[in-house]
C-alpha cells in the first residue's frame, strides 16, 4: 500500500519528471512524463488534482494508507494494552489471576505495544 501524502509530494516537486507515477506503479506513464516533461505540465498539474483529491490510486488497485489515523491508532492501541496491562496487574496482585495467566496476558499486551 502507497501513502497518498508521499504521493502527493512526488506529484509537486518531481511530478514532471515522472516520479509519482513511477511511485504509484504507472511506469508507461512514468516514461511518458518523464520524455516530455510531464506533458508540458499539463499532466503534471492534473496528478496533482487527482492525487490529492484520490482519484488517482495506486496501480495494484489498493486504496491509499492514511497516514494521520495510521499514527493515531498505533499510540491508541499501545495506550489501551499499557491500561489493560495495568487492570491484569492489579487481578495478579488480587490473586484473581494465576502466574501462567498473568504472563500470557503480559507476554500478548506486550506484543501490541
Amino acid at each position: 500500500m502507497k501513502s497518498k501524502t508521499t504521493a502527493l509530494i512526488l506529484s509537486i516537486f518531481v511530478g514532471g519528471l515522472g516520479v509519482d507515477r513511477f511511485y504509484l506503479g504507472y511506469t508507461d506513464i512514468g516514461v511518458l512524463k518523464l520524455l516530455t516533461g510531464g506533458c508540458l505540465g499539463v499532466l503534471w498539474i492534473i496528478d496533482i488534482i487527482n492525487i490529492s483529491t484520490g482519484k488517482l490510486l495506486p496501480a495494484d488497485g489498493s486504496n491509499y494508507i492514511d497516514d494521520l489515523s495510521s499514527s493515531v491508532n498505533s499510540t491508541n492501541n499501545a495506550t489501551n494494552a499499557y491500561e489493560d496491562l495495568e487492570k491484569a496487574a492489579k487481578l495478579y496482585n488480587q490473586g484473581v489471576l494465576s502466574d501462567d495467566e498473568f504472563a500470557k496476558i503480559k507476554a500478548d499486551l506486550l506484543g501490541k505495544m
